[in-house]
């Protein structure tokens, strides 16, 4: 790569030359999402790879539960008591948006479909 090709690219300017834009296909920008949100960008993809079975009357919204906030998980107690105290020091406090436990759905199977075989039950 010659100097003269790097340092181009990393003058700021609103277009890209005419060899850049020629060169990359279909490039769209858009500019109600920030490229700094990572939520955003997330929503956008997961969007994304469910669009082609949307149907018009099935739009996904464009902001979750989460509502572009910070999240954490806690898995264990000692997650919780961590992530209570890290809160705690910060004087910020976090609303509950999920039960404290995790269990399985209703509907899932409890019991393999597949038959025991050499001693091991299924």
């Amino acid at each position: 790569m010659r100097a003269r090709e790097f340092i181009r690219e990393s003058a700021s300017s609103e277009v890209f030359d005419t060899e850049q834009r020629d060169t990359i296909p279909d490039m769209q920008r858009y500019n109600d999402l920030d490229n700094s949100n990572p939520y955003m960008q997330w929503r956008f993809m997961v969007a994304a790879a469910g669009e082609p079975y949307n149907k018009d009357s099935f739009r996904m919204k464009k902001t979750g539960p989460t509502a572009q906030k910070f999240v954490t998980v806690a898995y264990t107690q000692a997650d919780a008591d961590i992530l209570n105290a890290t809160a705690k020091t910060l004087g910020v406090k976090g609303t509950a948006i999920t039960t404290k436990t995790s269990s399985e759905p209703p509907d899932t199977d409890s019991t393999s479909p597949v038959l025991a075989f050499k001693g091991y039950p299924r």
